[in-house]
């Protein structure tokens, strides 16, 4: 018998116990995140071990019939439990494929105790539950132009989301913003508002219309995170956002933990996940509350999920203690345990003076974000921008020398006050040129008056 987890014989209450390897990845897969009593898990590996086993005031038994020596280990294992008369609950897991002698005695025994009130038997049917799983896994298949950003509130997402629009705006893409946060702080960015009930009657304009302008390129979406809550809704909304996507280059979605604990599956659809925090503690929590969430429902890979840590420029903190919080918990002996298998990418951008008053002068004047923030700032929303569409970068710590005053060049050849000096140049020659032709051609005729 293998203890996976163990309290000491006072303490424990309860006591769950698997019959081998498929059934332990069950209980890690379905029920390890609502083992709130903490109960003592066992592990059975072979019918010596049960006599190990120790009495408890009930027991959560799970039993995978695909498990190695399932018979032996299921009537030796019920032979030991029953003398004590406690409450055993069991839950048979069963593939109609896989039925054999041997796997039919279990099944006809545990029928027979549970008709007898002995125990209490649940059947769940594997080949059903798997055809769940691939509908499910079909409902909510990633979308490659889909991104959503998650985090507390106040850690600057949606400022963050916005620049980032602004700057795949300005190289003249469309973009369509969803909105599941109840204060929708995207409207205050952007004016071109609307349900997003009402977005196929916005298609038929979009097929309409002719080529739109650049401040007509983003349009804003609200829907409620209620939408979320049911399995119909969610089955509605992905069909829609399948829709939705084809009519723009992107789609940034705006959510917060309301949508998160409504509607988990559709993080499922994101091409990548974007969590924005910051250094409060309180924040950090709900972090690591997502990043959990997230590893439950099967979303932990290092291509989908980025951190975004929006640093105070005079904060002291820095991101290897921030991480090491969200990642890890500390035990008395101050070792680490780690919460999640994560290796994300990591987002450090700074939030100063300048950059918030660009912010600031966009809600009030409605004046350009990316145009007027710090050049930090201004680099990273770049660096986000090339992260989405997969376009390898290397970030300037890591530069070369060379390729560190290239990268400075190209940067003061793209700032708007050198492109306004260049046209205002330019359209200063094109004058200038004008005047002198129209100098000879008056000279010509004048020659030939005389």
């Amino acid at each position: 018998m293998k203890v996976v987890d163990n309290k000491s014989k006072d303490a424990s209450k309860g006591c769950i116990i698997t019959t081998g390897v498929s059934s332990l990845n069950y209980y890690n897969n379905y029920m390890q995140r609502f083992n709130e009593d903490n109960d003592a898990l066992y592990n059975l590996m072979g019918i010596s071990n049960v006599v190990n086993i120790d009495k408890a005031d009930y027991y959560r038994i799970i039993i995978d019939l695909s498990d190695n020596s399932i018979k032996d280990i299921v009537f030796e294992l019920f032979n030991h439990l029953l003398p004590l008369g406690v409450d055993i609950n069991v839950k048979l897991i069963k593939d109609a494929a896989l039925i054999s002698h041997d796997t039919q005695l279990c099944i006809e025994l545990l029928q027979r105790l549970d008709n007898n009130k002995l125990i209490k038997l649940e059947i769940i049917n594997k080949e059903a539950k798997r055809l769940k799983e691939e509908e499910e896994s079909s409902l909510f298949k990633k979308i490659k132009n889909l991104f959503i950003f998650i985090g507390p509130g106040n850690t600057g997402k949606t400022s963050i989301l916005s620049a980032l629009t602004e700057s795949c705006n300005d190289k003249g893409k469309r973009i369509g913003l969803i909105d599941f946060t109840e204060d929708c702080k995207l409207m205050t960015y952007f004016p071109n508002i609307y349900s997003l009930n009402h977005f196929h009657s916005r298609k038929r304009n979009y097929q309409e219309k002719s080529p739109m302008k650049s401040k007509d390129l983003v349009d804003v979406y609200r829907c409620s995170s209620e939408y979320v809550k049911t399995p119909e809704g969610l089955k509605n909304l992905s069909a829609g956002l399948r829709e939705f996507t084809k009519t723009y280059d992107y789609v940034f979605v705006n959510t917060d933990m309301k949508t998160l604990d409504s509607g988990r599956e559709l993080f499922k659809m994101a091409q990548k996940i974007f969590i924005v925090h910051d250094f409060i503690p309180t924040k950090i929590n709900i972090t690591k509350h997502i990043l959990i969430t997230f590893g439950e429902i099967g979303i932990h890979d290092n291509s989908t999920i980025a951190l975004i840590y929006n640093k105070i420029i005079n904060c002291a903190f820095n991101l290897k203690t921030i991480e090491e919080k969200l990642i890890f918990e500390k035990l008395s002996n101050k070792k680490l345990i780690p919460l999640v298998d994560l290796n994300s990418k990591t987002f450090e951008i700074p939030y100063s003076k300048k950059t918030m008053g660009a912010i600031i002068n966009n809600i009030s004047t409605k004046s350009s974000i990316i145009n007027n923030v710090a050049y930090s700032y201004r680099r990273n929303i770049e660096y986000l921008y090339k992260y989405i569409n997969d376009i390898p970068y290397v970030e300037l710590e890591e530069m070369s020398i060379g390729d560190y005053l290239k990268e400075c060049f190209h940067r003061v050849l793209q700032h708007h006050c050198f492109k306004d000096t260049y046209k205002a140049l330019y359209k200063y020659a094109g004058n200038f040129s004008m005047f002198r032709q129209s100098n000879r051609i008056m000279g010509t005729l004048r020659f030939l008056q005389k």
